[in-house]
């Protein structure tokens, strides 16, 4: 430090005397010029005195003349007078002779004669009488040299004033042009030296900045690591072991700081990029860094300054958060629900999109406000939002993606970005006012709010947001005016259609209660002998205005809700207790298959319920087979190998309905202890013409004899559809070929008379 302070001393001394000399310089050359300037003026003055005394003897000749003219008017010549002028005149013309012009001798010789002349005519005047004509002449004689004298010295006058004014101008400009040459001199001796001492002072600045930069490290509170050209630490100061031991890792393990890709990124800065910023990282859970990387090349190493942003980061999720989301209910708001439908309306796939807008209002919230207060009013907002995100949650399984969002005040809204079919946001709606007429008990108070929605779809009512919303609203509006409690749909002809699937659902709920429902038997035939080996159970709705639907036409309603686990177990009872009665009346003891949905499936109760079903109907467990879909069994695969195993513990037949349609993987499919594969009637409708569908149903056949597993066709519709399938192996089949599905009746008959039975065809 010592040593330091010493050079700097050193430096700034030189740099004083640099300064200071040149000021001296700057002062000395001004002050010799003005000298100079001094002396030539003083020269000048001289000569100005020489023009005064030139002057002055012009003068003193005019009064010389008059005075001779005075003595001969007076006819006496005044000797001291005239003896005074002489003396005069005789200082003018030693003054004269200094100036050295051509000019003085003139002067000199014309003076002589005047005097001459001056001393005729004292000599005629003296005379008595007076001669007066001498006298003239003299007198004449006299003026003519003055004259000539003042003639003579005018020109002298003229040529010193000229040669006086010409020299004065040089000198001036002479020293002026020295004074500024000097000045110029002085300012570049200064200018040198402010740059000199702006130089020194930067590197003063470096050397500083460099010792501090060798502080910097130990003194930072933040990470600071050196790591070697291969990634070593080399280095790392104290907020490095500070971080560490908040972090709960080793105290020699700064590398766990550091980013995961941090090794690519060295290479990175080796190959000449300057720094490399790692954006926020998390290390440990909650704790996030950003780091800087730079590379010295003269130092073969590289600096690592690592910050701590979680705080930063916390904040910045927590104004996320209050951006996109309500004050009061915590859910997405409005601005959320813009942004998440501009992005799904303008997907890539956009054309193929449905999606639909559940606009849900409150009906008598302001009542509440008015009444109570807003601090009630929020309650029942979290209230009411915690019962809706309930209800969507568990309608998950059926609208997949759906959000919640609260626009403020009383504006709920759920978004379907997509939905397989079309009356799923009737059905969604239809649920939210259902869980909305159960009161709320808020602050002590039980409150019956009830609610109205408007429904909106696109592309139908819209091809944006705003107006998919717009119109949402209008149909909210239409449902307040009809006294609420009720749902629109902004389209008049879904309106029509929402009511009718509202009406048939709660028709379907009193359907089996009323005796309407039946169950149907769709034979099963061997494909080599053609005789009948089961039956599938079909459900059918026997409507008092629509007549018999199918299930396509109703069920999926029921898939909706709790009603479609209600029709499962009533028909799997219905159809145990039928067979049994066939086995009793001493008709082949037949296997019926019964398929069992997914939300049926996804009960936990399944097995103890067919279990329950076998003991309740007496029906031996062999004679029921039990079919889900492909897709059911692949949704949680550990779930339905455990499911299946204990129904095939109870002693039925399993088996797997729509095969092919799904995404089944063999090893998945080599766990389940499955008795039969069904294939998709899809697969069949085009054969034997389609030889894509040929090798699939082929591979299929193979695949499940391999596995030791039966294969179905189902829907074969001629025969030469059986006779393909019989020559690839396939086991058995259902389908218009061999019958209808037939109601317990018509298939009794079916059995007994076996109409329909089918010998193998020949060859």
């Amino acid at each position: 430090m010592a040593i330091s302070l010493s050079f700097r001393t050193r430096l700034f001394a030189a740099y004083l005397l640099v300064l200071l000399l040149g000021l001296f310089l700057a002062f000395w050359a001004i002050r010799s010029g003005e000298q100079v300037r001094t002396a030539a003026l003083a020269v000048a003055e001289r000569d100005a005195l020489a023009l005064r005394a030139m002057t002055g003897l012009q003068r003193d000749l005019r009064e010389q003349e008059a005075l001779l003219y005075a003595a001969y008017v007076d006819g006496v010549l005044s000797e001291s007078r005239f003896a005074e002028m002489e003396r005069r005149c005789s200082q003018g013309l030693e003054v004269l002779r200094h100036q050295g012009s051509v000019k003085t001798r003139e002067v000199e010789q014309a003076y002589a004669e005047l005097r001459q002349a001056v001393r005729a005519l004292a000599a005629a005047l003296a005379e008595s009488p007076p001669d007066h004509r001498a006298a003239r002449a003299a007198l004449a004689r006299a003026s003519s040299q003055v004259a000539r004298i003042d003639l003579a010295l005018r020109a002298i006058v003229a040529d010193t004033e000229r040669r006086l004014d010409q020299a004065v101008r040089q000198v001036e400009a002479r020293a002026l042009r020295m004074q500024l040459m000097v000045g110029l001199l002085a300012a570049a001796i200064f200018i040198v030296s402010l740059f000199v001492g702006h130089y020194i002072d930067g590197y003063l600045r470096e050397q500083r900045e460099r010792q501090l930069l060798a502080e910097f490290p130990e003194r930072n509170p933040q990470p600071v690591i050196r790591l070697s050209p291969s990634g070593a630490v080399l280095y790392a100061n104290p907020a490095t072991t500070r971080l560490l031991a908040r972090i709960g890792a080793a105290q020699d393990d700064a590398r766990s700081l550091l980013p995961p890709d941090l090794l690519e990124r060295l290479d990175i800065l080796r190959g000449g990029q300057d720094q490399v910023e790692f954006q926020a990282y998390e290390v440990v859970p909650g704790v996030y860094l950003e780091c800087h990387l730079y590379w010295l090349a003269d130092l073969q190493v590289f600096h690592v300054y690592v910050v701590d942003v979680t705080e930063r980061r916390l904040a910045e999720e927590s104004r996320i958060r209050q951006a996109y989301h309500d004050p009061v209910t915590d859910l997405p708001n409005r601005r959320m629900f813009q942004e998440t439908v501009q992005s799904i309306l303008y997907a890539p796939d956009r054309p193929s999109v449905r999606a639909a807008l559940v606009l849900l209002g409150l009906d008598r919230f302001k009542f509440v406000v008015d009444s109570l207060g807003h601090v009630v009013g929020d309650d029942l907002l979290r209230a009411v939002g915690a019962r809706l995100g309930e209800t969507l949650a568990a309608q998950r399984e059926h609208v997949q993606g759906a959000k919640l969002y609260h626009f403020g005040a009383d504006r709920f809204c759920v978004l379907l970005p997509a939905y397989p079919k079309e009356e799923l946001p009737v059905l969604l709606a239809e649920k939210l006012l259902e869980a909305m007429r159960k009161p709320f008990y808020v602050a002590g108070r039980e409150f019956n709010l009830a609610a109205s929605v408007g429904i909106s779809v696109f592309p139908l009512d819209g091809e944006e947001g705003a107006t998919l919303v717009r119109n949402a609203e209008a149909a909210l509006e239409r449902a307040h005016k009809h006294g609420g409690d009720r749902l629109e749909c902004y389209t008049r002809d879904m309106n029509e259609r929402a009511e009718e699937w509202l009406q048939l659902e709660n028709e379907l709920r009193h359907a089996e209660e009323l005796g309407e429902l039946r169950v149907f038997y769709h034979p099963q035939l061997d494909v080599a002998s053609g005789r009948v080996i089961g039956m599938e159970a079909l459900l059918r709705w026997q409507h008092p205005r629509r007549g018999l639907l199918t299930p396509a036409e109703f069920l999926h309603l029921a898939e909706e809700s709790e009603l479609i686990t209600r029709l499962g177990i009533w028909m799997l009872r219905k159809a145990c207790d039928q067979i049994r009665r066939w086995c009793d009346q001493g008709l082949d003891c037949l296997v019926v298959a019964v398929n069992v949905s997914a939300r049926q499936f996804a009960l936990t109760t399944l097995p103890d319920q067919v279990a329950q079903v076998l003991h309740d109907t007496g029906l031996v467990a062999a004679h029921l087979e039990i079919e889900i879909t492909e897709t059911t069994a692949m949704q949680d695969v550990a779930r339905t190998t455990a499911v299946l195993h204990r129904l095939k513990g109870l002693g039925v037949g399993l088996a797997v309905d729509d095969f092919g349609t799904g995404f089944s993987s063999l090893t998945y499919l080599k766990r389940f202890p499955l008795d039969k594969l069904k294939i998709d009637q899809s697969f069949i409708q085009h054969l034997p013409e389609d030889e894509d569908d040929a090798a699939i149903v082929r591979s299929v056949i193979n695949l499940g004899h391999s596995l030791g597993l039966k294969v179905l066709a189902e829907g074969v519709e001629s025969e030469a559809q059986l006779t393909w399938l019989r020559g690839a192996g396939c086991d058995s089949y259902q389908g218009h070929l061999a019958a209808p599905p037939l109601d317990a009746a018509a298939f009794e008959r079916f059995v007994q008379t076996r109409g329909l039975k089918r010998a193998p065809a020949a060859g």
